[in-house]
């Protein structure tokens, strides 16, 4: 695979959007001791982790679920796509609030830098994170978890969900989950599928594990780096009670976005809307 030969070489940084390859030696770039793996080992019977080529969220549409009676959640067929839907939120439908959801970290040179803005404008905002990119960089994500932010999974490698045995989903949801959760002393119980890709039997196996799926209602596409002017009005021509951004903090080059976020954050606030984490 491509993402070997990158790490025999020291570095990828560049590769395109497309590809999630490390910009710089994790351990160097983190200063962080990592995680023990044999803590986190996948089940016997289930596929070995890898850090694989990534296609990040966003720059299509999610598949359509059928809305279930009594609307999304634990309980739901459906993916929560609004603050209000997720459960404990104690969000009402017609709440001025926004939620800014960053995908396909921690990364060690991105995220801290996401980190850093957020603390400056005092906004709090979600991530929903790989597994083997937290186990790589577990002071990260407390760092995440201790400004107040929200933590979530994102799978452990980025995974197609629909396609999951029940062993995949051990390794990709359990393991995540199991993972976080230890980091941040919090139970993790949202999830974000990969490429939003979702089904009613998905939802509800991810119900039956005490996962809430969350989406997006507002796709800023800023992986494709379009440039900062257009990150930045895609994220607020969107912008109604309860909306979710998705942004990108991982997966390739995240400068546009950075220069993006504070005009994202002063632009939300001007509308009268408050930022808010979820799923903490």
């Amino acid at each position: 695979m491509g993402f070997v030969l990158c790490l025999a070489l020291g570095g990828c940084a560049g590769t395109g959007p497309h590809v999630m390859v490390p910009a710089a030696p994790i351990a160097a770039a983190t200063g962080a001791a990592l995680v023990d793996p044999g803590s986190f080992d996948p089940p016997p019977d289930g596929p070995a982790p890898e850090a694989p080529d990534v296609v990040p969220d966003g720059g299509g549409a999610a598949a359509p679920v059928p809305r279930a009676a009594g609307g999304g959640g634990p309980n739901g067929q459906r993916p929560d796509r609004r603050v209000a839907d997720i459960p404990g939120s104690g969000v009402g439908p017609g709440d001025k609030v926004v939620a800014l959801t960053f995908d396909d970290g921690p990364d060690p040179i991105f995220t801290p830098q996401v980190l850093d803005l957020l603390a400056q404008h005092r906004a709090p905002a979600t991530f929903f994170m790989i597994g083997w990119e937290a186990a790589a960089s577990p002071d990260l994500v407390k760092r995440i978890a201790g400004g107040g932010n929200g933590v979530a999974s994102h799978t452990w490698s980025h995974a197609d969900l629909t396609r999951q045995s029940d062993a995949g989903l051990r390794l990709q949801v359990d393991k995540t989950a199991a993972l976080l959760s230890s980091l941040t002393g919090s139970n993790v119980t949202c999830i974000r599928p990969p490429q939003g890709h979702v089904n009613p039997g998905l939802v509800r196996r991810l119900s039956d594990r005490g996962m809430t799926t969350v989406l997006w209602s507002s796709d800023t596409r800023d992986w494709t780096r379009p440039g900062t002017e257009t990150i930045v009005r895609r994220a607020l021509a969107g912008v109604s009670p309860g909306t979710i951004i998705l942004l990108h903090d991982g997966g390739g080059d995240r400068r546009q976005t950075l220069e993006a976020l504070p005009r994202i954050i002063d632009g939300i606030r001007s509308q009268g809307y408050r930022l808010v984490p979820i799923c903490r």
